[in-house]
């Protein structure tokens, strides 16, 4: 145990502050999915300062340092594994930091503010952060893990808005390391802070960031549109696009299994009539003019009512916008109802999308008849999760059966030249998978990515993320 660092961590952060062992509370062990993890230890700091000190006390003491935000991640890389070297340490009192500039249309804030609070407080600003999501992260963990979110068909993801960070390293041991500055064009040095965005918390602690906002758009658009057939998907995407362009905020796939999941406990009578349709499409056109300059619902029951006419779309739910965003954010919780949840975070070029769900289904058929699949995600960036459910009455799933589905699906991902991790990043629960993948695409992406870990953290002393071979 590292008790000498824990009392020392007392002193610096306060006894309130610091968690030993079993003592630790279990929301900070138990992530959103899998097993809960332990550590020796957890701290909880302040400043940038403390968590400076805290690191030169870790490598010191060779204790390993594991950052965590909200813990509402999915792949465990804000979980601790080991209860002898793991120190947890929590980013959720870093507040210090919060500096609108509403001309520039930025804010400079520390990692541990929580999504919900930064838009609570922009919003009387007429700003928002616009990288949604269901969950209600730090921003710490939307930096660690590059979140995309459901609107990032129009937004971009979080490091299209990004433009500085403050990083604490543990090699040298707590130097803090300010990667830009917050300037919208800056090419005087090179883009490090790149390198720590998408890095699941293995190559530094990030404690600041100053970030791109957008205007609050001032209405809002939503239809859950049955197609005819997976035929017309991707033609009314096309027609979608080249109609509005940057007026579409969200273009999401959700198949029957999905929209069941995310309407558990609800009267269906009200969408479509009580049938859900085999794919759905939940579409939303957003603008910064108000209505009576751009009537949006006008705009979008217009397009609906020639594609009932053309037979591409056979139903459709409209203005229900709570409603249908709320189905969509309701998923993943109704999935966890039926049974244990094995969630594949893929991304495919639009023109492999189909065919791999396809391929995917027959390949589950034939070698997991019990798994259900409830695939659904942000179709418009191709990004696709790739759910399944294996039900309790399938009995246990063992590690080696998952780690052998997952490679079987990740084979066909990397034949369609897509990605295993869309969004929610490579932590400990896709670390073989992550290996086994990229020795299939592009060993020397494997080997590069190990040396740029081993010049942050010679000493594995961070995270829980192993990039290298």
């Amino acid at each position: 145990m590292l008790k000498d660092l824990l009392a020392q961590a007392r002193i610096l952060c306060g006894d309130a502050n610091v968690q030993e062992g079993a003592s630790i509370e279990p929301r900070y062990l138990q992530p959103a999915r899998y097993g809960a993890g332990q550590a020796a230890g957890l701290v909880r700091p302040s400043t940038v300062a403390e968590v400076s000190a805290l690191m030169e006390m870790a490598v010191a003491h060779d204790a390993r340092v594991v950052p965590q935000g909200a813990h509402t991640g999915l792949v465990r890389a804000g979980t601790p594994g080991d209860a002898t070297r793991d120190v947890l340490l929590s980013t959720e009192r870093l507040k210090q930091v919060f500096e609108l500039d509403v001309l520039d249309r930025t804010l400079r804030l520390s990692s541990g503010f929580r999504l919900s609070e930064v838009n609570e407080r922009l919003a009387e600003h007429g700003l928002w952060f616009p990288v949604d999501l269901s969950a209600d992260p730090s921003i710490g963990g939307m930096l660690a893990h590059n979140t995309g979110g459901t609107r990032m068909l129009r937004y971009g993801d979080v490091r299209a808005n990004t433009l500085g960070l403050e990083v604490v390293l543990a090699e040298p041991a707590g130097q803090v390391l300010r990667c830009g500055q917050g300037l919208q064009k800056d090419n005087s040095a090179l883009a490090l802070g790149q390198l720590f965005i998408g890095s699941s918390g293995s190559l530094g602690v990030i404690t600041e960031a100053t970030l791109k906002l957008s205007p609050l758009p001032r209405q809002r658009a939503v239809a859950l549109v049955a197609p005819s057939g997976l035929a017309p998907v991707f033609p009314l995407y096309q027609t979608v696009m080249q109609r509005w362009g940057g007026l579409v905020s969200a273009f999401e796939g959700i198949s029957r299994a999905a929209l069941e999941a995310g309407l558990h406990g609800q009267d269906l009578a009200r969408w479509f009539s009580g049938q859900l349709p085999a794919y759905a499409l939940l579409i939303e056109l957003s603008s910064d003019l108000p209505a009576d300059q751009l009537d949006l619902n006008g705009l979008l029951q217009g397009w609906l009512e020639g594609e009932f006419e053309s037979g591409r779309v056979a139903d459709a739910v409209l203005e229900a916008d709570e409603a249908i965003w709320g189905l969509r954010h309701r998923i993943s919780e109704g999935l966890r109802a039926q049974g244990k949840v094995i969630g594949l975070d893929l991304s495919l070029p639009r023109r492999a999308f189909m065919v791999f769900r396809e391929e995917g289904l027959a390949w589950l058929a034939l070698n997991h008849p019990e798994l259900r699949l409830a695939d659904f995600g942000h179709l418009g960036d191709g990004g696709m999760h790739f759910n399944m459910v294996w039900p309790a009455q399938a009995g246990p799933l063992e590690p080696a059966q998952e780690l052998a589905l997952r490679e079987g699906l990740y084979r066909l991902v990397a034949a369609h030249g897509g990605s295993i991790s869309a969004e929610h990043g490579v932590g400990p629960q896709l670390q073989e998978a992550y290996r086994a993948h990229w020795r299939q695409v592009a060993p020397s992406v494997l080997d590069w990515a190990g040396r740029v870990q081993m010049l942050f953290d010679p000493h594995g002393r961070l995270g829980t993320t192993n990039w290298g071979p």
